[in-house]
């Protein structure tokens, strides 16, 4: 990762969080809906579209994780600045 301004890399880590929360959102309302599916194809999509969510916040923590992780060497090199 390039290096980044601590306030462009406050933003990224704002923007991370905020995604990781509205896949978690999604994973939710697609799991319910499948709960609530009578029919087995459409509990299947439902099912198959959740797990997708899941993936995408998997993907999207670990960006998170690795863009926090950095944010705390460049600081540690600079001194905070």
């Amino acid at each position: 990762m390039a290096k980044v301004e601590t306030q462009e890399a406050r933003t990224i880590v704002q923007i991370l969080e905020e995604a990781v929360k509205k896949e978690y959102e999604s994973y939710e309302y697609y799991s319910s809906a499948a709960k609530h599916s009578g029919r087995p194809a459409v509990k299947k999509l439902f099912l198959k579209l959740a797990e997708m969510e899941k993936g995408h916040m998997t993907e999207l923590s670990n960006r998170l994780a690795e863009t926090k992780a950095q944010i705390m060497v460049e600081s540690a090199i600079t001194g905070g600045s």
